[in-house]
């Protein structure tokens, strides 16, 4: 039952950061009908805005998270002014493509500007036990869930509950009506690019602080299952993709805990392969491009 219960935090931990990396996603997707792959490096981008920040500014930790989510959203701001909003209306691959090559251009940029290798991050934070034995919790991680699960419900709110919200909403019904009866779809785009970008940013300086290390390439691992976890779920409900992330994480931290570590992305993915055979659209359903 011990093991049970630490893999079962273990995955709500991990799947958390999922979730708001998908979140990021979905909501892109929901306004301008095309897949960021830049999103998982403009994470990356805000994990290593916030060690700046810590290192060479102060690392008090409101400074380190506030300098992750400008540097993500700076980045967010500049994709979208330069890459997404001249590409929009245009083939769907040009926007792949573009959005691909600054992913690329980020990840080998900022290993040749700091490290192709991990890299100390500052202790913002101390790394205070709160549960020991057989159970194991640490300051950290009740740092890391809170944060990520005020970044979901502030989206959850901003969507349902916010003037522009209601238009990111409107757009995704219908984009041309939208646009008939006067939402600025301009302005809405470029709001939800920075907004991903900037709750990314703060998600990855919490999981620098977690993990102690920032990476260049990091934004692949927490990618690929992102993207994987909104197409399961389908973008129509953010909360679906918050539940179906949550699943993924526990799901690995079961594989890993009872069989093996080696097995744990290949279940996972086999599972979410199944789901999406028979729910092509997602389990809750989604804007078609």
């Amino acid at each position: 039952m011990d093991l049970f219960l630490q893999q079962l935090l273990n995955g709500l931990i991990i799947g958390s950061t999922y979730a708001v990396v998908a979140l990021g996603f979905a909501l892109v997707f929901t306004v301008l009908r095309v897949i960021n792959f830049a999103h998982p490096d403009i994470f990356m981008t805000g994990m290593f805005a916030g060690l700046l920040a810590g290192v060479h500014i102060s690392d008090n930790f409101l400074v380190v998270v506030a300098a992750g989510a400008l540097g993500a959203g700076a980045v967010g701001l500049a994709l979208e002014r330069a890459v997404l909003r001249p590409l929009r209306g245009k083939d769907i691959l040009m926007t792949l493509l573009g959005t691909l090559g600054v992913a690329i251009m980020l990840q080998n940029g900022m290993a040749a500007l700091m490290s192709p290798d991990p890299v100390a991050y500052p202790q913002a934070l101390p790394q205070i036990p709160l549960l020991t034995g057989t159970i194991s919790l640490s300051s950290l991680q009740v740092v890391n869930v809170t944060i990520s699960v005020l970044i979901l419900a502030g989206v959850s709110y901003y969507v349902r509950m916010t003037r522009y919200g209601r238009a990111t909403r409107a757009i995704a019904e219908r984009p041309d009506l939208a646009s008939a009866f006067g939402v600025d779809v301009n302005r809405v785009s470029q709001i939800s690019v920075v907004l991903a970008s900037a709750m990314g940013g703060v998600a990855a300086v919490s999981v620098g602080l977690l993990y102690g290390s920032a990476w260049a390439f990091v934004g692949l691992l927490y990618g690929l299952k992102a993207f994987t976890c909104m197409l399961v779920a389908g973008n129509r409900y953010f909360e679906g993709v918050m539940v179906v992330s949550l699943a993924l994480g526990v799901v690995e931290a079961m594989v890993t805990g009872y069989f093996s570590s080696s097995l744990r992305d290949a279940v996972a993915f086999f599972v979410l392969i199944v789901i999406l055979y028979f729910r092509p659209n997602g389990l809750f359903g989604s804007y078609t491009v």
